[in-house]
């Protein structure tokens, strides 16, 4: 993919970025964490922030630790004083409980309150980077709660789905990629192909792989296959990234992967199955609630006769956690608008229903069957 000069330069100006993605999705954690080494190698501060809770299996990739899950973008006070009339002579401060005072000597003559102005500073980021986020709204409350950082800091949306709106002044959309670890890879290749290390192509590797399913997926190109290749030879540990992602399943999650098969429903007209898992479940399978994020991708990639994927977890007597995944054209968030959806891990939608399991259970199949 050739990647438009304007996000080259930008990334070349840019001193401060702050890179966020829903660490959910290993894909775009992955390339996120590539990404921020790749700003380091070439002198740039990069901050990580994810949206969501982190997917754990890749918390074997350099940098996972420092991935930040809270935003708090403090604007300085600034206190500006005019040099225009006399130097500064001396500067020196007196703390105290309840005051700061600043004590500013005059090589000659005097500073007067004309001298003085104040304002806030900037945000400390000069660029956003958005890794695998198909709309602002999907941020949730990290947007809600900074909608002036948004509107005043230059964003670079990166993703390789149909459904991201373009809602950066920059935008490098990749339809024909198979996940967001090759959209990174082409922009660092173009950008300085020889700043890729080992730590780097793992984590693109890590991303590639989680995305296409360990290139089963039906969407896996050549030119995934390619790159694949290109990262193994500049040091990827293939090896220890299938330990990692495939080899690594908890009990917990076994146990409740169990459970789900055991109360797995094929619908009759619809290329639909669906499946849940009560509070109790999850307890007597001893499985965590990163285990339970886990279940919508286990289903699609080991239910591969289905095009529709619902999973339903209970987590109070009155309301239902629910994912649903479609391998179909379909506009899964406009269905499902009721439910103030948002996209979690494996691509899946995640949304909440105020009912309890059996009931949240058949309201999502009654929208899907109309």
């Amino acid at each position: 993919m050739q990647i438009p000069a304007p996000i080259i330069s930008k990334l070349s100006q840019a001193t401060n970025v702050l890179i966020i993605m829903s660490g959910a999705n290993p894909d775009s954690l992955a390339a996120s964490l590539a990404l921020a080494g790749f700003l380091k190698k070439i002198e740039k501060q990069a901050e990580l922030l994810s949206v969501s809770p982190k997917f754990q299996p890749l918390e074997f990739l350099t940098g996972f630790a420092a991935v930040r899950q809270d935003l708090d973008p403090v604007k300085s006070f600034v206190i500006d004083l005019s040099t225009k009339q006399t130097a500064i002579e001396e500067l020196s401060y007196k703390k105290e409980d309840e005051r700061l005072s600043i004590f500013i000597k005059p090589k000659r003559g005097s500073f007067g309150p004309e001298d003085v102005t104040f304002r806030s500073s900037s945000f400390p980021y000069d660029l956003l980077v958005l890794v695998g986020v198909d709309s602002l709204e999907n941020l949730g409350d990290v947007y809600s709660r900074n909608t002036e950082l948004f509107f005043e800091t230059p964003i670079l949306n990166i993703d390789f789905r149909a459904a991201n709106e373009s809602y950066g002044q920059l935008n490098l959309i990749n339809l024909s990629a198979t996940s967001n670890s090759e959209i990174v890879y082409d922009l660092i290749s173009q950008f300085e192909a020889g700043l890729i290390d080992a730590t780097m192509a793992t984590q693109l590797l890590s991303g590639i792989i989680s995305e296409t399913d360990s290139f089963q997926h039906v969407r896996t190109t050549p030119q995934t296959f390619l790159k694949a290749s290109q990262l193994v030879s500049l040091g990827a540990n293939q090896q220890e990234i299938i330990s990692k992602l495939y080899k690594s399943k908890s009990l917990g999650l076994l146990k409740l992967w169990g459970r789900v098969l055991a109360r797995l429903r094929q619908d009759s007209n619809l290329p639909l199955v669906y499946s849940s898992i009560t509070a109790n479940d999850l307890g007597q399978a001893q499985a965590s609630n990163s285990d339970a994020e886990q279940i919508i991708g286990q289903m699609i990639a080991q239910l591969g006769f289905a095009k529709l994927f619902l999973f339903l977890k209970e987590e109070t007597a009155g309301q239902s956690t629910g994912y649903f995944y479609s391998a179909l054209p379909l506009d899964a968030k406009t269905l499902l608008k009721r439910f103030d959806p948002h996209l979690a891990a494996a691509d899946a939608l995640k949304f909440t229903v105020s009912a309890p399991l059996e009931e949240a259970q058949q309201q999502v199949l009654e929208i899907l069957r109309q």
